[in-house]
């Protein structure tokens, strides 16, 4: 049976601290891009993109109320190749899943709106 280990911060000097790290040890790795949101009874997926590497995310924490992370995956804007930057506002709580053999790997953000922006990484 595999196990994941689950890291959860609420607090804004953790959620800067997760995100670099995070993003420094997964930079470059393929990723799938979803947004998750309640809806009447049932919990609708809509997904972004798949497979464009992770370039970097950033932490905007002027306000604790106001804490925005940004994705920015695929190249890097201007090179003529693929590039996606995804916003999460009002960011509530962050979740890092870690698994052994790498394949559920990913990061997992809730809004201030109860919806959850989540990143997995493709299988390199």
């Amino acid at each position: 049976m595999e196990e994941n280990t689950v890291l959860a911060t609420k607090t804004k000097s953790n959620i800067t601290e997760f995100i670099d790290t995070f993003s420094k040890a997964n930079k470059g790795r393929p990723t799938r891009l979803g947004v998750l949101e309640q809806g009447r009874g049932a919990v609708i997926d809509y997904w972004l993109e798949d497979g464009l590497p992770l370039v970097g995310m950033d932490v905007d924490e002027h306000d604790i109320e106001k804490t925005t992370v940004q994705i920015m995956l695929g190249n890097r804007a201007g090179s003529g190749e693929s590039h996606f930057t995804h916003r999460v506002n009002g960011v509530r709580l962050l979740k890092i899943e870690i698994s052994a053999d790498g394949k559920s790997d990913g990061i997992d953000i809730l809004d201030s709106e109860g919806t959850t922006t989540t990143m997995r990484f493709e299988k390199d």
